[in-house]
């Protein structure tokens, strides 16, 4: 399919070159020069209709570019050759009369052909205009089906399609729960929780990066950091639990606090990145069992 579209864009790339007014009158100039050098050469006996051909040729190319200056020629050459002698002013009444119908002729077809490639170049420009919109469009949706709405990190989409991209890596992953969300979704409402749930996903991608940063559930987080700096990455973490969001929702500061599980290993058959996801959320768990009676 891609070959298709790239072979479209060629060939339509093909039709509308893009030459400079300049060269495209000289291009004119040399091919209805050259035409001309040919019916003269060989006496043909009805030259417009070979030179009527690079007329055609050269305002389908170049527009009215090509299309005035061939008309010049073309009609200089009619002159030439329909007067007495040569001298591109003397006509009986007979050859008059071609000139006059070839000059109609000559202006007819090349405004026609003119405003033929003039409405392409446009519908053209539209196109191209419209196809760049639409690829623009479809880089915003494809990006914005791999970011949560809400927190502005990665999601599960987006996980998935990252995965082969973590095998064979040692990798930091780290769950993160927010403790006892739902109970503070019920008491403080879900304006709060939403912004619970923003304050977490800046925090988390200030601290290890948007693209490292998952939403993957409701109230829990990954974090996947590649060939890993392992204590950097637990000071990260201690930070993340000392620094968890404060909220004001009206009545009072609502604090949200943090279970944390992490793993620092080597992505493989062996041991896949999915066993160290599900081992860094029993670690969470495990935390969170450790912290439901204390105070954080």
């Amino acid at each position: 399919m891609k070959t298709t579209e790239n072979h479209k864009r060629r060939n339509l790339s093909l039709i509308n070159v893009d030459i400079k007014p300049l060269a495209k009158l000289l291009l004119t100039f040399v091919i209805m020069v050259l035409l001309v050098f040919v019916v003269y050469k060989f006496n043909i006996p009805n030259p417009n209709m070979i030179l009527i051909a690079g007329l055609v040729i050269c305002s389908a190319l170049f527009g009215y570019y090509g299309g005035v200056v061939a008309t010049i020629i073309m009609f200089g050459y009619t002159l030439f050759f329909f007067s007495k002698g040569n001298d591109f002013i003397t006509f009986d009444l007979v050859n008059r009369n071609k000139v006059i119908v070839s000059f109609i002729g000559i202006i007819v077809d090349m405004i026609f052909v003119c405003e033929l490639k003039r409405r392409m170049d446009k519908s053209f420009r539209e196109v191209r205009s419209l196809t760049n919109k639409l690829s623009e469009d479809n880089v915003r949706l494809h990006e914005a089906s791999q970011i949560d709405s809400l927190t502005k990190i990665k999601n599960r989409l987006a996980l998935r399609l990252d995965y082969n991209s973590y095998t064979g890596k040692t990798l930091a992953v780290a769950m993160i729960d927010i403790d006892n969300f739902k109970q503070l979704n019920d008491q403080y409402g879900h304006i709060i929780g939403d912004k619970v749930l923003e304050a977490t996903g800046r925090l988390l991608s200030d601290l290890f990066g948007q693209n490292n940063s998952y939403r993957y559930g409701g109230d829990e987080f990954l974090i996947i950091v590649p060939d890993p700096d392992k204590d950097e990455f637990e000071t990260k973490l201690q930070h993340l639990a000392k620094n968890s969001p404060h909220i004001n929702s009206g009545e009072k500061v609502v604090i949200a606090n943090y279970s944390i599980g992490y793993l620092c290993e080597t992505e493989s058959a062996e041991y896949p990145l999915r066993s160290m996801i599900s081992d860094a959320d029993d670690r969470m768990y495990e935390d969170k069992r450790r912290t439901k009676n204390t105070n954080r």
